[in-house]
């Protein structure tokens, strides 16, 4: 019995295992990385707002892959700040869309059973590509829209009043906001900011060159051969 009991508690006893250092570099990359991903965010999506598109994420990183300028950059910026709702729509022309009335089931009372005063917008999205930034494309033709259809069209209706024109001002409003709230605009990074995160990669680099030395030189030890310049 006692040799039993001997038997397991040597076959059950804790192992040793031996922990492996990662490059020291790591946590100063992960810093580095972090103060750049802190920077100021512009978003034009409010909670008082009427939610007219697919939210703005973070996952997709459009702008972390350095694939936009940063004319294209303050191009986005210049209209999410913009606030004159005519300004807004002035940079959408007649042109690229194509307006149909019909019957609306909105309030109105027998109004609605008479006048066609339903208003759809239909945009294409090869014709609105010039008039938008292209970040918020971008992320129009990757993520989609509720208001995007298979066919490629951004297609937006609204009834919320009885008048033709207010409603077709409105869908061009839902447009304007569809396409702002695609996407995610960082903000302009200060000078400290840059400086600070040049530091840091800078003691990243200093790091990583000292870690490597001193791992050839150990290999040189073992092999009894001098150690190169770094």
């Amino acid at each position: 019995m006692i040799g039993r009991l001997a038997f397991r508690f040597q076959s059950f006893r804790p192992q040793r295992r031996i922990h492996v250092l990662q490059e020291p570099s790591t946590y100063l990359r992960l810093i580095s990385a972090r103060a750049y991903s802190r920077s100021p965010t512009l978003c034009s999506s409010s909670k008082n707002e009427k939610d007219d598109g697919y939210p703005c994420t973070h996952d997709d990183r459009q702008h972390g892959d350095r694939q936009y300028d940063e004319n294209d950059l303050d191009w986005a910026r210049n209209w999410i700040a913009e606030g004159d709702v005519k300004k807004k729509l002035a940079k959408f022309p007649p042109s690229i869309g194509v307006i149909t009335f019909s019957r609306s089931s909105g309030p109105g009372g027998q109004n609605v059973n008479k006048v066609n005063s339903k208003a759809t917008l239909r945009v294409p999205l090869e014709k609105l590509e010039p008039h938008i930034p292209r970040i918020f494309f971008g992320a129009l033709k990757r993520k989609g829209s509720k208001y995007l259809t298979d066919g490629g069209d951004m297609v937006i209706s609204s009834d919320s009043c009885r008048s033709q024109s207010t409603n077709t001002k409105d869908c061009w409003e839902k447009l304007y906001r569809a396409v702002i709230r695609s996407a995610q605009v960082p903000g302009k990074t200060s000078l400290e900011k840059k400086e600070r995160v040049k530091k840091l990669i800078e003691k990243s680099k200093a790091v990583t060159r000292d870690w490597k030395y001193k791992l050839a030189k150990k290999k040189a030890n073992r092999r009894g051969g001098p150690v190169g310049e770094w």
